[in-house]
Parts: structure tokens; sequence; C-alpha cells
């Protein structure tokens, strides 16, 4: 009987023990559900997205990834922390459905902003057409709909597999996170050791006291536009540009030969051509690590100052130089108002990135963004505003104290869309539609400060003996009002000179020689950027040959054959390792006269050269 007894208590035993081992496992289980589902929810909202989008566009940022991470936690924690005490306050049977749905949900927004990722071009300032492709918008919404739709009608049956399924996809991306780091590791090292030294500045507010080249890109500025605002001070203001710009030629037929900055650069510093003939990044070393102007000056004894933006400031330093500063985007703002304004962007484009087609509008809310619009104060749209500061900031505290040559490359963005100034050259709060207007308007604010620094070196005494050269890179993006679009001779049915590729290739060109004076004038000489290099080593007399001329010596009467190589630009264009295939278009008289276009050779990725049926 006691054997009995005794087996009977042990089995009772046992079953309790199981009893209680199940019961644990299974609060253990409820706490992780507790606490994973809504962690798993935050995590794709506030950190793997946001990872994603700010490895794929440092340039867009000034501060480091964990900077952001650390303002991003704290809405994340509420979110987890609101997530938790709702699943509180609800029965059993509602609280299985409810982290179900939070595990649904965290997959849609995993879909949506890893797989259902639409096309919408770069965004910077151009008005998004939310009419077009709306298709977009029934997939997404359709998918989000229907999967809701499923996950509470079966519930229970899908409640572990989608458990699963969240706990996986979650682990997966904390890999990819992790590899992704490991990756792009010096790329974020350099990001957080990036903070462009003071030091520098000051050395590039210093301006020789003797010998000076001013050489200053805006870019984008169109060359038709600056006739427009010379014509209207003309009418208006009684030559107000022109006396201003004492001892300047403006080249009204100035050519591009690149529609991008990354590639004009190489082409205006050095006068070679990139053909696809190479990977694009053995190229720019190649180039800017051998006889480019900028080093050709620095071995004959000149300090180089070096201003601009990446990637074009890691490209410049590749070469000789003296100072080299990047302008924050946000130079304008303190550095806490700097860090709310990369966070409060970097959370607008996750929003966007993960909310289905029809809410996107209401994110990017016509470029005003739906989070930065309630911290406008935190930075500006675009770099106008940074940049013009930057000029500002140098007019007021430039000296001329240096005893070497100085010859200083400034790479500004202000004239470059988006279009944000009023009339009074304000902040307009928010991009502006892009027209001939709009433009003219950034243009001629930006012309002014770059005015009121040329009138600081007149009164340091610096002016008269520089050089200077005000030019674009390319132009920007608005058909001249002598440019009508039309198929080129030679070109199959479906190509043709249209209103964009005639803008791009009439940027702004500008040079007042040492010891020229007079009124602004204008010439129709044939000249093209790859005559930029070859112009400056002329005038310092560098005795390096470079391709192309001495614009100078160019006549207005000169028959000449210029060349601009087209390219379909694409956001990823600074890190892939050929473009698309590049087009040569050969001009012979004016850039203005469609008549004079004719078709080159068409350059393949890797060498690849189709020649033209002409």
């Amino acid at each position: 009987m006691k054997v009995v007894n005794y087996s009977g208590t042990k089995d009772r035993n046992n079953q309790n023990s199981a009893t209680s081992e199940g019961m644990t496992n299974s609060r253990t289980q409820q706490v992780l559900k507790t606490l994973g589902m809504p962690v798993i929810l935050a995590a794709n909202i506030f950190l793997f997205v946001p990872f994603t989008i700010y490895i794929g566009n440092l340039e867009e940022f000034t501060i480091p990834i964990w900077s952001i991470m650390r303002l991003f936690s704290i809405p994340a924690m509420i979110v987890i922390g609101l997530l938790i005490i709702m699943g509180g306050f609800m029965s059993k049977a509602g609280y299985r459905r409810y982290t179900v749905l939070l595990a649904v949900v965290g997959f849609l927004i995993w879909l949506q902003g890893s797989i259902l990722v639409w096309k919408y071009g770069l965004l910077d300032g151009l008005n998004i057409d939310w009419t077009q492709a709306t298709w977009r918008g029934w997939i997404d919404l359709g998918i989000w709909i229907s999967v809701i739709i499923l996950t509470m009608a079966f519930n229970h049956v899908i409640e572990k597999p989608v458990t699963y399924l969240a706990v996986t996809i979650f682990s997966l991306q904390l890999i990819i996170l992790a590899f992704t780091g490991i990756q792009n590791a010096d790329g974020l090292l350099e990001k957080a050791h990036s903070s462009s030294s003071p030091d520098a500045l000051r050395e590039i507010y210093r301006f020789s006291s003797g010998r000076n080249v001013l050489h200053i890109i805006l870019d984008g500025f169109q060359a038709d536009v600056f006739r427009d605002i010379i014509s209207i001070s003309d009418e208006l203001e009684d030559g107000h540009y022109r006396s201003a710009l004492d001892g300047f030629i403006f080249f009204e037929e100035h050519m591009g030969v690149f529609p991008s900055t990354y590639l004009s650069l190489p082409a205006l510093l050095s006068g070679q051509i990139y053909r696809n003939h190479m990977l694009k990044r053995d190229f720019i070393k190649t180039v800017f690590g051998g006889k480019t102007i900028l080093n050709s000056a620095f071995e004959k004894g000149y300090e180089v100052d070096l201003i601009s933006v990446p990637p074009m400031i890691g490209m410049l330093t590749i070469g000789h130089y003296t100072n080299a500063y990047l302008i924050p985007k946000n130079y304008h703002v303190t550095d806490k108002e700097n860090a709310l304004g990369d966070t409060t962007k970097l959370f607008d484009l996750t929003l966007f990135r993960i909310v289905p087609h029809f809410l996107k509008k209401h994110i990017y809310n016509n470029q005003r963004w739906f989070v930065q619009n309630h911290f406008r104060d935190a930075g500006s749209v675009g770099f106008f505003i940074p940049h013009n500061a930057f000029l500002n900031s140098l007019t007021k505290n430039m000296t001329a104290d240096r005893s070497a040559p100085v010859y200083k490359f400034f790479h500004l963005m202000n004239t470059h869309a988006p279009m944000v100034a009023n009339n009074d050259c304000t902040y307009a709060g928010i991009a502006l539609p892009r027209s001939r207007l709009t433009i003219t308007t950034q243009l001629k604010c930006s012309l002014d400060f770059v005015i009121a620094l040329l009138n600081r070196m007149r009164e340091l005494g610096i002016y008269d003996n520089s050089l200077i050269i005000i030019m674009a890179d390319h132009g920007g993006h608005l058909r001249p009002y002598r440019f009508k679009p039309q198929k080129v001779i030679g070109v199959n049915d479906t190509s043709e000179v249209d209103t964009f590729i005639a803008s791009m290739v009439t940027p702004l060109m500008m040079v007042k020689a040492p010891g020229s004076s007079g009124p602004l004038r204008i010439s129709a000489a044939p000249t093209s950027i790859l005559d930029t290099a070859a112009t400056i080593s002329t005038v310092l007399k560098l005795d390096e040959d470079f391709n192309g001329r001495s614009i100078l010596d160019l006549s207005p009467s000169e028959q000449r054959e210029r060349r601009h190589y087209y390219y379909e630009w694409r956001h990823d264009d600074n890190v892939t390792e050929y473009t698309g295939p590049i087009q040569e278009f050969l001009v012979n008289g004016s850039v203005y006269d469609r008549k004079n276009w004719r078709l080159g050779k068409e350059f393949l990725p890797s060498a690849g050269i189709v020649s033209s049926d002409n």
C-alpha cells in the first residue's frame, strides 16, 4: 500500500511539476510576446529603415548615425511603452489578436520599406505628380487591407507562423544591419569625424596681399538666366551688375561638357573627358592625382584653398591643397538645431518609405515634409541659405595678410535646386515650383552675395590684381529662350536635343583677368568648359599645357567645333562603376541654334563605342 501511495504521490508531483513548468514557459512566451512584438514593430520604424536610408545617402547628413539613433530612441521607447500599455487593458483573447496584428503590421512595414519601394525621382524640390502611376497605390492598399483582414479572420490559425515570421525577419534584419555597418565602417567613421575644421575655415578667410585667384563654381547657374538678370538690371537699375562686375567678360555662348558635377569638375580642372573607358573611381583618382590646374598652381607656389560639398570635396582633396573645408548643410544653425534637422529629415524619409503610396503625398507635403514642417527652424531645404551664409561670413571676416599667392576654389550650391528664395532673398519656408521666375530669383540673390564678396576685395585692395572666374558646372534645367527642341541629324526617332539637354549644355562663364577694368562685356566667342584649365594656366603663366585654349584669346567670329557628352544622371551615379550610355553631341556655331547640332559617337559602359550614322 505504501508503495502504491508513494507512486501515486510521485506521479502527482511530476504532473504538478510539469504543469508548473508549462505555466512558466507559457508566462515566458507571454512576456516575450508582450515585449517582442512592440520592439520588432518599433525597430522597423526607428532602426532598420532609417539605417538603410542613412547608409544609402551618407552625403545628405552631417551628423553620425548613432547621434540620430540616440534621438530616435526617445520616440521609440514611447511607442513601445504605449503598445505594451494598450495590450495590458485587453482580454486574453483580444490580446492574442492584438499581438498577431502587431506582428503583421511589422511585416507590412518591412514589405513596404524593402520590397514595394517605388521610384519617385530625386526629392530635390521638384513637385511629384501624384496623378501618375496611381496603380502603385492600389497595389499597396490591396496588400495592406487584404493581409490585415486575413489576419483578423484566421487569427488562431496563423498566430504561431506569423510570430515566427516576425522574429525571423527581425533576426535577418539585425544580421543585415551588422553586415552593412561593417561594409560601410569607413564611411560611418568618416562621418563621425568629418566635422569641418574651424582652423581651416579661418585660413580660408585669409587672402594673399599680392596675387589671388578666386575661382567660384555656382552649381547649376545657367547662362541665359544671367543674361536675363543683367538685362533687367540695365532697364531698372541703370546697369548695376555691369558696373559691379568691373573688368569681367561674360561668354554667352559658353558650352558645358557633362550634365553632372561629378564629371564636369574633372573636365574643367584638367581638360580630360570621361568616355566610359575605365572605372569612374579610377578615372577620378587618375585625374585629380595628376595634372590639374589646382595641382599645377600648388606646385608653382600657390596655396590652394578648397570649398565644396560631398562627394566633390573628396575628389578635390585627392590632389594637392593647403586648406579644405566642407560647408555643412546646416552651416547657418547651431549644433543642436543641426542635429534636430538631420533627425527630422531622416524620420520624414523613413515615413515616406514605409507608408503606402496614397499616404506618401501627405508625408512629402509638397517638399515641406510632414515632420520637418513642425521643426522648420532646425534647418532649411537645400543649400541656398547655408552657402549664402558662408559667403556672408567670408565677406565679413576676410583679410589680405598671406604672403604667398593664393588660389581659392569654391564650389557653391546656393544656385542649385530646390528653389527656396523669396523676392527679397529671404527663405520661403518651402521648396517653390521650379520656373523661370523662381530660378531667376534665387540665382540673382546668390549673385548678390558673390558681388558683396567682390566689393570687399576692392576695399582690401586685392580686386584689380586678381584673376577671378565665376562659372557653373552645368545649366539649370530651364529651356534657353533661343532654343527649341528638335531632332538632331542622325538621331533615331526617339532621340532629340530636348529642353533638359539644351539647358544643361549652357552654363555660366565669366572671367576677369588681372588688371582688366571697365563695365562687364559680353562675348560670343565659342568657348567650352574644357578651356578652363588652359585659360588659367595661360593667365598665370604656369607653363602647363591643358586640352583647350585660353578663352581670352578666342574671337567671336571663329569657327570651332565643340562637344557635349550627355548621359542620363542617376542618384547612385557617384558610386556606380560606369555611367549609362554617353551620347556625344557636336556643335559648330552658336549653341543656341539647333541647326548647328549633330550627333557624334555613343560611348557604352566598359569602353564600348558605337559610331553615329553620319
